[in-house]
């Protein structure tokens, strides 16, 4: 890869991973006030991986559409 290409993929995934990782802080707080107890460690938890399966999700169905559409994917597989 040549440094405009990294320059280039960088300024596309910073801003996308950072939104990405406000969005986990949040979701993975949401409901809990302040961390007291292992029922609210446990709480964080299910809402971290709550929301790690729901992206894992639209990524695959995004993936099956291009894929249904003749696009394949850019991911070098």
């Amino acid at each position: 890869m040549e440094l405009r290409q990294i320059v280039a993929v960088a300024a596309v995934a910073t801003p996308i991973l950072t939104l990405f990782l406000a969005g986990a802080f949040i979701a993975a707080r949401s409901g809990v006030e302040r961390v007291s107890s292992g029922r609210d460690v446990v709480q964080i938890a299910g809402n971290f991986s709550a929301m790690l399966l729901r992206v894992a999700g639209y990524v695959v169905v995004l993936l099956l559409v291009q894929h249904f559409i003749g696009l394949r994917s850019t991911f070098g597989w």
